[in-house]
């Protein structure tokens, strides 16, 4: 399985706090069966959690060293979870194509041309439609981090229909599947799934105590998508597909 969603990156977001956390954290990845991981920390722009790029791929080439030298097999790559900005346009213009990452603010994933970005919680952005287009015209993809936990997506599950019809994929969360974020967050997420409109699955874990619970979310997973091939699609194909820019 591949996680394109998680903060184990340490001390650079409300994830993992040092390094430590980050080994233990993998370990568990490693234990539920994760051959690849991308590291999202927060950027949110204008908060403390803005750590541009060069300081990111500093603290990446430390934890895959430490990663090494303490025998995790496990891929990491960077990323960001980019809270929705009007400025992220800005933030990410001419990114397709450059070679010279680190001198940018934010990170797509993995270098590609997805870049996974974050809505309010509660109180819909009504600009946010129009940044994501301007991205989407720009040759990026954006990734929606969790739209089932939003709570006007909740009200409206077909408000991602505009996303999906621009050119963004939606990201649910495994734990959503069993409960972790609600009911309202369990019910949306099963829906979108049955209607097809989740592009793939990822953990959003923050923190050594979070369960993967990979078990009970594949099991949940199967009864609302009926079908081993569709749960290897959003576990696996589709995840593989963004790590690899296709």
């Amino acid at each position: 399985m591949i996680d394109i969603h998680c903060h184990i990156l340490p001390g650079i977001d409300d994830g993992a706090k040092n390094i430590k956390d980050s080994l233990e954290m993998l370990k568990n990845a490693e234990k539920a069966r994760i051959s690849d991981v991308i590291l999202t920390p927060h950027y949110v722009k204008g908060s403390i959690y803005n750590a541009n790029n060069a300081k990111k791929w500093q603290i990446f080439k430390e934890l895959k060293d430490a990663a090494s030298k303490a025998g995790i097999k496990v891929n990491l790559y960077l990323g960001n979870e980019i809270y929705i900005d009007s400025h992220l346009p800005e933030l990410l213009a001419g990114y397709v194509g450059e070679k010279s990452k680190e001198m940018y603010e934010v990170a797509t994933l993995n270098s590609t041309k997805y870049v996974l970005v974050e809505f309010p919680v509660k109180i819909e952005d009504k600009s946010a439609k129009t940044t994501l287009f301007s991205l989407v015209q720009k040759g990026l993809v954006p990734v929606i981090a969790h739209p089932e936990r939003y709570s006007y997506v909740q009200d409206d599950p077909n408000y991602v229909d505009d996303l999906i019809g621009m050119g963004c994929v939606l990201q649910g969360d495994y734990l959503s599947i069993v409960g972790r974020y609600g009911k309202r967050a369990e019910r949306t997420l099963a829906q979108l799934l049955l209607e097809d409109k989740i592009f793939c699955l990822a953990s959003d874990v923050h923190k050594p105590t979070d369960d993967y619970q990979m078990s009970l979310s594949a099991k949940k997973l199967l009864r609302v998508v009926k079908t081993p091939q569709k749960v290897r699609e959003l576990v696996k194909d589709n995840p593989l597909k963004i790590l690899k820019g296709e």
